[in-house]
């Protein structure tokens, strides 16, 4: 895709401020309303999905050049598609798909992205993970009593956060497939990064080339199906890997399988976990989960302003990500008593980590996880949960800076408590 392509989409963009908020007729509370985190914090039309539209095509058609400020603007965004799934509700334009194509041309103008973005994409390129870390030490999340089949042709695939900033996640993933007699592979140290992090700033180029090494290394291995425990591999891996490279492999994430293996008897929750919680929808495994389809039909004007799509466009509102599989397994769980957030599923609202913010905008991003954990709390709830461990380590923070008594599991650790043989 290229700005060209989203000329008229920009050009019809009429400033009505929607893509801020969630839909009027989904809105609970004045307080809980926003649905971007980058135009509540900066508070001026510029950091919102629309406002970045208007800065996009200002820079398009020629009227404006890169500034520092202007640079700031376009990655102080969480591209979480917040704002594409509520301007649904009035038009059909795609702010989440024109800020990524900004992106790429600050790239290839030299001037994106921020030096914090620089540092990892070279650390990727160097240890095949954003922190740096040795590559052979990607698989020391593994203890003695995991049980691994080199030959199954279904991969865990790890990720490098729960690989190495989150080993409680891989190692209660594992755990559970264990206990449910699920064989899987894991790749080690030939794991690589999924692309996530290039691809977010804007380097698709590399971003692509790590797709490709990604799809020749699985099929070298014979793999089929794919299991993730990390919301932005699986969005990558289900939904974008396949705008540009085709593939049949099967992708599952844990929350997914979990709930297969609880319907089959693999997994029995017996233990009772007397606890209130509420959970946190992942923008990635949620409303980005949604396949992209790239539209080619044409905009017909039957009248003065009025127009129809022919065919009829289809629209990506975000109803058709992963919401109900977690939900249906906590639901399982003895002893639990489960609370719903104010804003949930298509409308949920971002933890503040993703698309770079962590790492160029510490202080926007950890805003942002207190503003979702003060929602979190004004449940009553005593744990947040939630299947992403980008959204844990951030949400995780926001509880140490804030001294809540709240706690945060992901789902696998939660499910683990209760299930037989998962001591």
């Amino acid at each position: 895709m290229t700005l060209d392509q989203f000329e008229e989409m920009m050009d019809s963009c009429v400033r009505c401020s929607k893509c801020k908020y969630i839909p009027q007729i989904a809105i609970k509370s004045q307080r809980f309303s926003h649905i971007c985190p980058s135009i509540q914090y900066y508070n001026f039309h510029a950091y919102s999905g629309g406002g970045r539209m208007i800065m996009a095509n200002a820079y398009h058609k020629g009227r404006i050049d890169w500034t520092p400020e202007m640079l700031d603007i376009l990655y102080q965004c969480t591209n979480c598609g917040g704002c594409e799934v509520a301007c649904k509700w009035v038009y059909d334009f795609e702010p989440n798909e024109v800020i990524h194509e900004l992106r790429v041309k600050a790239i290839e103008s030299g001037v994106g992205p921020m030096p914090a973005h620089r540092k990892y994409i070279e650390l990727v390129e160097r240890n095949n993970n954003p922190y740096g870390e040795p590559i052979e030490k990607r698989p020391a999340w593994l203890s003695d009593d995991i049980e691994v089949d080199d030959n199954s042709s279904t991969l865990y695939f790890v990720g490098c956060t729960a690989a190495y900033r989150r080993e409680e996640i891989a190692l209660s993933t594992a755990r559970l497939l264990n206990v449910a007699n699920e064989s899987f592979s894991i790749l080690g140290s030939d794991e690589i990064c999924c692309g996530s992090p290039v691809y977010r700033v804007g380097d698709s180029k590399r971003a692509i080339d790590i797709m490709r090494d990604n799809i020749e290394l699985f099929r070298e291995r014979g793999i089929e199906r794919i299991i993730t425990s990390c919301a932005g591999c699986y969005n990558m891996l289900k939904t974008e890997y396949p705008r540009f490279i085709e593939h049949d492999f099967e992708i599952i994430h844990t929350s997914q399988l979990m709930g297969e293996l609880l319907k089959d008897g693999r997994l029995k929750p017996t233990k009772e976990i007397p606890l209130k919680i509420t959970y946190h929808d992942p923008c990635h495994l949620g409303r980005m989960s949604e396949p992209y389809e790239l539209y080619e039909g044409e905009k017909v004007e039957l009248l003065s302003q009025v127009y129809i799509w022919d065919p009829p466009k289809p629209i990506r509102q975000g109803t058709h990500g992963v919401y109900d599989a977690p939900r249906n397994v906590i639901r399982q769980l003895p002893g639990i008593e489960f609370i719903e957030m104010e804003r949930i599923r298509e409308y949920s609202y971002c933890c503040g980590a993703g698309a770079g913010c962590k790492s160029a905008y510490p202080d926007f991003a950890l805003f942002a996880a207190n503003e979702r954990v003060d929602e979190a709390e004004s449940t009553g709830a005593y744990a947040l949960v939630s299947t992403c461990p980008f959204c844990k380590t951030n949400m995780q923070d926001a509880l140490k800076t804030r001294r809540s008594p709240m706690v945060f599991y992901d789902l696998t650790e939660l499910v683990l408590k209760s299930v037989d043989g998962g001591e």
